[in-house]
């Protein structure tokens, strides 16, 4: 990562029939907040979308780039099902679960806190429709205390 990227950033790339994510940040957590603005850039103009309210988001899987994926599923699920439409993310925990014997397992969670607003058709114009992130290309990988993740959204 260069030194123009050592902030927390987002850019979108080119992918034959679908839309790339890269992210990069401080801390996997930071990577999460920011693949998930980059997903919502596609679906909606955030800026018109005010913090009204908050959701709850949640996911587990088996690996932490996984996890990556089921994380902006989740985000997804919450616009498609509960029509709201986030304005910000923050990530609240992403750890290693633990075995009853209080040993680290082989499962990983994210919890976050997602703020925004009911759907309104008159407001929100919605941009791209994204169908899910997908596991092509999914990588989440630390180097030098920076964090980097590349994932594909089916549109």
């Amino acid at each position: 990562m260069d030194s123009a990227r050592s902030s927390a950033g987002w850019e979108l790339t080119e992918h034959t029939a679908d839309v790339g994510i890269h992210a990069w940040g401080p801390s996997a957590a930071s990577v999460f907040e920011q693949a998930a603005l980059a997903m919502l850039s596609l679906i909606t103009d955030v800026s018109a979308v005010e913090p009204a309210g908050e959701r709850a988001v949640e996911a587990e899987a088996p690996a932490q780039d996984l996890l990556l994926a089921a994380f902006l599923n989740e985000v997804l699920y919450l616009i498609e099902a509960g029509r709201f439409v986030p304005a910000a993310v923050r990530v609240k925990e992403l750890a290693q679960l633990r075995t009853e014997g209080g040993e680290t397992g082989e499962s990983w969670h994210v919890r976050a806190r997602i703020s925004g607003e009911s759907f309104d058709r008159a407001r929100h114009r919605v941009r791209t429709v994204v169908k899910a992130a997908t596991l092509h290309g999914l990588s989440l990988t630390e180097r030098d205390g920076a964090w980097e993740a590349a994932v594909v959204l089916d549109v």
